[in-house]
């Protein structure tokens, strides 16, 4: 009897209860992270591998985090051939154009990939050589 009682109580409340949960406001921040989550979607398709081609220590490693926060997968960090990379240069490895352009997006480059399809099946879809001009990206423009 006791568990009739019980089924019967839940089951007459139950549309007020129905109503607070369907009838909840969800915040401007949430819908934000919605968005932001959306967008790391679309980045985390783009594998990216950074390599340090200024010489200056621990800078490839600050990019790497921002990249990861933004939703990309980085897949490796390390220094370049070489130290006197004036400018920072995206390597494209694949056909899709558009991959570079959301990585020179997000870095505020302009999108000008130098093409490389030397090896189709390389490890990643993007490289990115750090050069000298790398305070200008945006971990380490002053106003962040």
């Amino acid at each position: 009897m006791l568990i009739g009682i019980f089924a019967y109580s839940t089951w007459v409340d139950r549309p007020a209860r129905i109503r607070e949960f369907t009838e909840v406001e969800i915040p401007d921040k949430m819908l934000n992270l919605q968005v932001n989550k959306e967008q790391q979607q679309e980045s985390m398709s783009i594998v990216v591998r950074i390599l340090n081609g200024n010489g200056v220590s621990g800078v490839a490693y600050k990019l790497r985090e921002y990249l990861l926060n933004q939703g990309f997968d980085v897949s490796e960090t390390t220094n370049a051939d070489h130290f006197n990379y004036e400018k920072t240069i995206v390597y494209l490895h694949t056909s899709n154009y558009s991959m570079s352009n959301k990585v020179s997006e997000k870095l505020g480059i302009d999108n000008n990939p130098v093409l490389d399809d030397r090896a189709p099946d390389y490890p990643c879809d993007v490289t990115i050589v750090m050069g000298k001009d790398y305070k200008q990206l945006p971990p380490f423009r002053e106003n962040n």
